[in-house]
């Protein structure tokens, strides 16, 4: 028994005797069991439980049992009692998600107060059975085939080569006291009812149905771990890192026949989901301009590829102007203000541009751009819009919503910051004084 627990442990590199490792533990026969394994295998562990204080006065003998477990063996013992039912309210969340995240987020902090080099949990062969057919039913895709990986980051399972049958089995034969949940028993949650009457049909079919999902997983963690490689080696060679994110060029997706498909797994690590991508056949359907948004990241359809960044949310900017002595800031830009004579105009002075100040009228308007919005160029007759002004100057769609525009009192459009001037306002030779429009990128 104790020599399989240390050949998979080193078979799979999972942790050493010289680690400093933490176990989750409720008290119940799989958590248990582990206790016992480390304990005989030498191993330099503490434990951690949370009584989550929802079954009652049970909830209580569970952790009295956990100390008193761990004082008879000297082992360090963590315990935190959760208000589970009061957080799941406030969160809005249900019992069974808050309660994991309860539990997870706890680890996560005492895993780094102390020091703490992996934490294990007791989950098993069966887990893996039940935890593969939920991912089916909730239509997880191929990477709820993976089921439960024996390692993932600091998070370790070391009873993955054991089924519940087998634990119980030794359990009986050692003759080793545990606590039962009498939860477990019920048909209230998905992953009981799976357990109760979903996997025993299986079983009827073939007995050793835990050992064929846990082969299936582990194709399936072969096969994500080549696609990921592929897909990382494709990124590197063609993506680009730019300011604010990244530029994925059209022609990383060169003689790809489902190039949203690859899209979209490029962009799983960002938040990304596949309801993202179902009515996108193909990255030629994108619209240029079109957005797609995870919950941190934006991806913008560009001329020749996307734009991937963090997400913004841009409130809409206006600003009066009632004397050239104000300065307007947006973003990163400072606007400033000046009368300067006409003969002391330079049209190639950078970030400046200049109007007749005879055809200002003040209060002036700095503002970003509506889809609405009209203005006569600088040499042409009738107005254009200035969505197609920004297209035709090949403004980054990610860019567009942040442009900028100058107008005057009676809401003319003088500018499209920072160089597209009006016709309206120029300076003719009857001009005496200009008005400098000055941007300084800060």
């Amino acid at each position: 028994m104790l020599s399989d627990f240390e050949n998979y442990i080193q078979e799979n590199k999972l942790f050493s005797k010289e680690d400093k490792l933490l176990l989750a533990i409720s008290g119940g026969q799989d958590s248990v069991f582990l206790f016992h394994l480390l304990l005989k295998g030498g191993y330099k562990f503490s434990v951690a439980h949370c009584n989550f204080q929802l079954r009652g006065v049970d909830s209580n003998l569970d952790e009295e049992f956990v100390k008193s477990l761990c004082d008879v063996n000297k082992i360090k013992c963590h315990i935190k009692v959760f208000d589970t039912k009061q957080e799941a309210k406030k969160l809005k969340l249900g019992t069974q998600e808050i309660a994991r995240k309860l539990r997870y987020d706890w680890f996560d902090e005492l895993k780094n107060s102390e020091d703490y080099k992996f934490v294990l949990t007791a989950h098993h062969l069966s887990d893996n059975t039940e935890t593969v057919l939920i991912n089916i039913m909730r239509s997880t895709g191929i990477s709820g085939l993976h089921g439960i990986q024996n390692k993932n980051g600091y998070l370790v399972r070391p009873l993955l080569y054991l089924n519940r049958e087998k634990i119980q089995s030794y359990i009986n034969s050692l003759n080793i006291e545990f606590r039962q949940d009498i939860s477990n028993e019920s048909d209230d949650y998905l992953r009981n009812r799976i357990r109760h009457h979903i996997v025993p049909e299986f079983e009827k079919i073939e007995p050793k149905i835990d050992e064929i999902f846990s082969t299936v997983s582990n194709h399936v963690n072969e096969y994500e771990r080549l696609s990921e490689n592929l897909i990382t080696n494709l990124w590197d060679t063609n993506v680009t890192s730019i300011k604010e994110g990244f530029y994925i060029p059209d022609s990383m997706f060169n003689n790809i026949s489902q190039s949203n498909i690859l899209l979209y797994y490029c962009l799983k690590k960002y938040g990304f989901n596949a309801s993202n991508f179902k009515t996108i056949s193909d990255i030629s359907s994108f619209e240029l301009g079109a957005v797609l948004f995870s919950e941190e990241w934006q991806l913008t359809r560009e001329r020749d590829g996307f734009d991937l960044r963090k997400r913004e949310i841009m409130e809409t900017y206006s600003k009066k102007i009632h004397s050239i002595n104000e300065i307007a800031l947006f973003s990163n830009t400072e606007i400033s203000f000046k009368i300067v004579p006409k003969n002391e105009v330079d049209f190639n002075q950078e970030n400046t541009l200049f109007f007749d100040l005879s055809k200002c009228q003040f209060p002036l308007e700095i503002r970003t751009w509506r889809a609405s919005d009209k203005m006569q160029p600088l040499g042409l007759k009738g107005h254009k819009k200035v969505s197609d002004i920004l297209t035709d100057k090949k403004v980054k769609a990610s860019d567009k919503k942040a442009q900028l525009l100058l107008l005057d009192a009676v809401e003319t459009i003088m500018a499209v910051l920072p160089n597209t001037c009006s016709e309206v306002h120029k300076i003719s030779h009857e001009t005496n004084e200009a008005l400098a429009i000055c941007l300084k990128y800060l």
